[in-house]
């Protein structure tokens, strides 16, 4: 599964002159693209050097004014993006889940709104096995509880878990603002602000699908904010805010933070030493409310995992990567046995999709063309269309000693992120989110100083690239109005996240419960499986189950026999539902016996019975 970079990015690429193949170079075609925008601002900055238009330096006395309001800055910011996100809902609405990782969160809100950490395996569990969750010893979602704990709230409160992310946007946007009032001037972080609601506020996947991002980003944002602080004044509330952060990254993204935090964290011991700040009041205030939280969190993480998977030292995802995974996170890394799975779904997806990556990894070019789409990714997602002022504010923030933290955690970052063999995506960098932020807004800084000839171009030039950046932001908006689904021209068919959320509304509107046996042709995209089921799911209104084969899955059909039962083929390009017992020629795996002999663990021609919780059978292929 490969995502769209940043959907703002995307609907740039659509202007015609820029449509073309995607080379192999580090920041492809979106380099170009920054070359045009810069060019715009050129023009836009030798019409304003020619109008000299007062109302721009009227706003900016005005947002000076309201900047010195420190805390009043940080909680307009928060609400400017949640509103912003909210007004633009019939225009681009509630996005449905369409990928195993966005599934996986939401059982992982579900279950956690529902009061409980983790669920009892349920019975007949193989029907219902699928990607990203344990089955056993517990029924959960492999991933870290952070972003699962936000989506919980919005389940409760709107029983929407989207409402969970878009209140962890605005509290992101608004620490953010937090964070660069420690390390700017207060009228750059509220530009920097209102730059993350605007560009991450409608356009991001991180608010557009259920991927998550900003709660890593929340947490970056709590832990850089505070560091400045603690070392000027060492406060309670400091020291919390930088404990709060640390949990918010050990909880959401464990490796990426870490990497993010380690250099800070360092950088702060060395400071103190340095300066002999071990006094006791420093350490009643800087270092034990910190700790307390740490120490908490530490305990609730080890709880955590004893509940889902009865080891306090193993997490629920690296049980789910023994468990069904081939490849393993770095690329040093040797892969897992092939397991032998009990769906061919299942094995396509890990044997097609990861393995071919392991390979890749395996060779020179590959590491290149890694690495290189690496580059792109991140440079699309958090510094386009800013690379221009990017690269010589971090060569000047290197060079001072009270900016150079900032560089050292992003190149840190950068480089854990290099030495991981996935493919990139933008969350997985998300703690870096503020600190590219504080970056551009020093580069900005640098540019608003210069003045050739003693002409104020680096003055117009910033408020020049304001104006562009914020009449791109308006395109991209009407480009998502138009068509928020990003349906195809050609292909007359729904995304096949909408069939699904057309079939199960429909089947939430028929009187009972329901039973959906799904069968997936081989061949399919993986991606798009169907499979996916509430946290109780004996008591669900709607359970989706593998087809499994008519002999399998005549213990499913017995088992929910009170049920309507239907049977929907994704090959079927119209995707409709026919009623089971009507169903008189249902696929079966004979598909299996096409598959390569692996490892020797994959035995398709054979029949290997299995009970589960209520003594039913499965077959393993």
């Amino acid at each position: 599964m490969v995502m769209k970079p940043d959907e703002f990015v995307q609907a740039v690429h659509a202007i015609g002159p820029f449509r073309s193949p995607a080379d192999n170079s580090p920041l492809g075609n979106s380099l170009m693209v920054e070359c045009a925008f810069w060019a715009v601002v050129a023009a836009v900055t030798l019409a304003l050097f020619a109008i000299r238009p007062g109302f721009l330096e009227t706003v900016e006395i005005a947002a000076k004014r309201l900047a010195r309001r420190r805390m009043l800055s940080v909680v307009l910011v928060g609400l400017f993006a949640l509103a912003l996100r909210a007004a633009v809902l019939p225009l681009i609405p509630i996005p449905s889940p369409k990928y195993h990782d966005e599934f996986s969160y939401i059982l992982q809100a579900k279950t956690l709104a529902s009061g409980r950490i983790t669920n009892p395996t349920p019975p007949l569990w193989i029907h219902f096995e699928t990607f990203h969750v344990n089955m056993q010893p517990t029924y959960e979602s492999m991933y870290p509880p952070a972003q699962g704990a936000f989506m919980a709230i919005g389940e409760l409160l709107a029983n929407q878990p989207w409402w969970g992310i878009w209140l962890s946007f605005g509290l992101m946007c608004a620490a953010i603002t937090w964070m660069l009032q420690g390390w700017n001037p207060p009228a750059w972080a509220l530009l920097g602000g209102m730059f993350c609601a605007l560009r991450f506020g409608v356009f991001s996947y991180w608010i557009n699908s259920y991927f998550g991002g900003t709660v890593p980003a929340l947490g970056a944002a709590l832990l850089v904010g505070a560091i400045p602080r603690l070392v000027k004044k060492p406060t309670v509330g400091c020291s919390l805010a930088l404990a709060a952060g640390l949990a918010l990254l050990a909880n959401s993204r464990p490796y990426e933070g870490f990497v993010f935090a380690l250099p800070a964290m360092l950088w702060l011991v060395i400071w103190h030493v340095r300066h002999r700040q071990w006094k006791p009041t420093v350490l009643k205030k800087a270092l034990a409310p910190a700790l307390a939280v740490m120490i908490l969190c530490g305990a609730g993480m080890l709880y955590y995992n004893w509940r889902g998977t009865g080891n306090p030292l193993l997490m629920p995802y690296m049980l789910n990567q023994r468990t069904y995974h081939v490849t393993k996170p770095f690329l040093w890394q040797e892969r897992y046995p092939i397991p032998n799975y009990r769906h061919m779904e299942m094995r396509a997806f890990y044997c097609l999709h990861e393995l071919r990556y392991y390979f890749r990894s395996r060779t020179a070019w590959g590491l290149r063309e890694l690495a290189n789409e690496k580059f792109r990714v991140y440079y699309e997602f958090f510094v386009w269309p800013l690379l221009f002022v990017f690269i010589p504010a971090l060569w000047q923030m290197m060079k001072s000693p009270r900016w150079r933290l900032l560089p050292i955690m992003l190149l840190s970052t950068l480089a854990g992120l290099l030495v991981e063999a996935w493919p990139a995506q933008g969350h997985y960098a998300a703690p870096v989110l503020c600190v590219v932020v504080a970056v551009m807004l020093y580069g900005m800084r640098l540019l608003r100083t210069w003045r050739p000839f003693g002409r104020p171009i680096g003055l117009l030039l910033v408020r020049a690239v304001i104006l562009v950046a914020f009449a791109w932001t308006i395109f991209s908006m009407g480009e998502f109005a138009l068509n928020p689904f990003q349906l195809s021209p050609v292909d007359h068919q729904l995304p096949p996240e909408l069939e699904r959320a057309r079939l199960a509304a429909q089947l939430e509107r028929t009187p009972g419960k329901q039973l959906v046996i799904v069968h997936l042709p081989y061949g399919h995209p993986a991606a798009d499986d169907w499979v996916s089921n509430a946290p109780d799911i004996d008591s669900a209104k709607v359970v989706w189950a593998r087809d499994m084969g008519p002999e399998e899955n005549r213990e499913l059909v017995l088992y929910f026999q009170t049920r309507q039962i239907w049977f929907v083929d994704q090959e079927d390009g119209i995707m409709r539902l026919t009623a089971y017992a009507e169903h008189s020629s249902e696929p079966t795996l004979a598909a299996a016996k096409n598959l390569p002999q692996q490892d020797g663990r994959i035995e398709p021609q054979e029949s290997h019975h299995h009970r589960g919780r209520a003594g039913g059978t499965h077959r393993r292929l």
